[in-house]
C-alpha cells in the first residue's frame, strides 16, 4: 500500500505543542496540557445526565429550571491512556479517505506519545484486524505508522463488534474513532458503553465531498463498495433533494448522539486534507 506519512506531514504534526486533552468551547475543540474534567473541587461545565453518571453530581436547580437532568463536571490534572480505532474497510479506500484517515489517527497518536501518554491503536474492518497496546514515547510512533499503512482496505466495517470486543481493556481515558460510518454504525449502543467505561470520545468522521454532495447528473447504478449491493439512481433535482434530506437526517442523528454523550465530533472532508484538523489542534483555548 502507498505510504502516507511523509516528512511534510511530520513537519506539520510536530508543530502541535499539546497534551491530548480536550476543552470544548463554541462547539469546537482545542487541546492544552493544563486540565481535564474529573472530580476535583473546581467547577468546569454541565452535561446532560446519561446512565452510568454519578447521581451525586446532578444539579437539581438545573432540573427545576430546564426539566432535564444535568450533571456538574469538574477539573483535575491527569494523564490519559489513548485508544485509537481506525476503520480500514473497503469504503475508506475511496478517493483521499484512506490518506486522511491514516493521517488523522497518526496525528492523535503522535500528540499523545509526545506528551508521554500511552497509546493503543486498533485497525478494523469486519473485526479487529491488528492492534498495538500500551505504546509509549515518540519512538513508538513508528510502530503505529507501520500498522496504519501496511494493511489493504477491504471488507465491511463492524465498529460495534470491534469496540465491544475491546471493552474489557478500557481504562479511564480517551477514545478516538476514525471512520466514515458507512454502515449501521450502532452509535446508540457504542457511546453509552464508552461513557460507562469512563472514555472521553473523539469521533473523526471522514467523508469525501462526493458523499456529502453527490453529482447526480445522469441515471446511474451505484454499487456499495462493502456489501456489493446495487442501487439504481434516477438523476435530477428530485433525487438530489431526496439524498440531501437523507443525509441531513443521518447527520442529525449522529450529532444528536454525540451531544447526548459528550462526544467531541469532527467531520473531515477528505479533499480538504488533514490541515483543518491540525488548525483546530493549534487553537489552544483558555
Amino acid at each position: 500500500m502507498a505510504k502516507v506519512i511523509d516528512s511534510a506531514f511530520m513537519n506539520l504534526v510536530q508543530r502541535v505543542p499539546m497534551h491530548i486533552e480536550l476543552k470544548l468551547k463554541n462547539n469546537q475543540f482545542g487541546f492544552k496540557r493544563s486540565s481535564s474534567k474529573g472530580s476535583s473541587v473546581e467547577f468546569s461545565d454541565y452535561r446532560e445526565y446519561v446512565p452510568g453518571d454519578d447521581f451525586r453530581r446532578i444539579d437539581w436547580n438545573a432540573l427545576a429550571r430546564f426539566e432535564k437532568v444535568f450533571i456538574k463536571l469538574f477539573m483535575e490534572e491527569q494523564e490519559s491512556p489513548v485508544t485509537i480505532f481506525s476503520d480500514q474497510s473497503k469504503s475508506m479506500n475511496f478517493g483521499r479517505k484512506r490518506e486522511v484517515g491514516i493521517k488523522t489517527a497518526a496525528t492523535f497518536a503522535y500528540a499523545a506519545l509526545a506528551e508521554y501518554d500511552t497509546v493503543s491503536s486498533i485497525t478494523f474492518n469486519e473485526k479487529i484486524d491488528h492492534y498495538l497496546t500500551n505504546i509509549r514515547g515518540t519512538k513508538g510512533f513508528t510502530k503505529v505508522v507501520e500498522q496504519l499503512e501496511k494493511k489493504e482496505y477491504m471488507g465491511n466495517s463492524q465498529l460495534e463488534k470491534t469496540v465491544f470486543a475491546w471493552q474489557a481493556r478500557f481504562r479511564k481515558g480517551i477514545t478516538v474513532i476514525v471512520s466514515d460510518l458507512m454502515f449501521d454504525h450502532q452509535l446508540e449502543r457504542i457511546l453509552p458503553m464508552l461513557h460507562y467505561r469512563k472514555q472521553k470520545v473523539i469521533l473523526c468522521h471522514v467523508l469525501s465531498r462526493e458523499e456529502i454532495e453527490p453529482m447526480l447528473e445522469v441515471n446511474e447504478r451505484l454499487i456499495d463498495s462493502e456489501t456489493k449491493e446495487a442501487y439504481d439512481i434516477d438523476a435530477g433535482l428530485e433525487s438530489s433533494q431526496i439524498y440531501e434530506k437523507a443525509y441531513e437526517k443521518y447527520m442529525h442523528e449522529i450529532k444528536r448522539l454525540c451531544s447526548k454523550y459528550g462526544v467531541h465530533y469532527f467531520q473531515l472532508v477528505a479533499e480538504d486534507g488533514i490541515e483543518p484538523l491540525i488548525r483546530q489542534m493549534l487553537q489552544v483555548r483558555e
